[in-house]
């Protein structure tokens, strides 16, 4: 696996699936008794008109895109989530059939290829 297929794979089964999953939450809690903030939340997605609904489904994108985004800084070490002065170093492999791959660090940021793809 090679970084960009990681930021790839993270964008489509993470943030995309994230929006998707919310969206299917919002028209259709699932559930005998489901949270009554999922229902309120629900209630209030279902009496929109499309195009609300589909300007909350943008900001949903957006949510998604920032926190992967994120997430993908803080592996980069560019966004710092220890506040002392000795920080740790992420390192993230993958291994397939025997053969480990370095997805981080590497040549260039996760965050910087995300930014990258269209």
């Amino acid at each position: 696996m090679t970084p960009s297929e990681f930021v790839d794979a993270l964008k489509t089964e993470c943030a995309d699936a994230a929006v998707s999953d919310c969206v299917r939450l919002f028209q259709s809690p699932p559930g005998r008794k489901p949270a009554q903030a999922l229902v309120n939340l629900s209630n209030w997605y279902r009496g929109l008109d499309p195009a609300d609904q589909a300007n909350v489904v943008a900001a949903l994108r957006e949510a998604a895109d920032a926190t992967l985004f994120g997430v993908l800084c803080v592996i980069d070490g560019v966004r710092v989530v220890e506040d002392q002065p000795a920080r740790s170093e992420f390192r993230l492999t993958a291994t397939r059939n025997g053969s480990t791959f370095v997805i981080s660090p590497g040549p260039e940021y996760l965050h910087d290829i995300l930014r990258a793809e269209p």
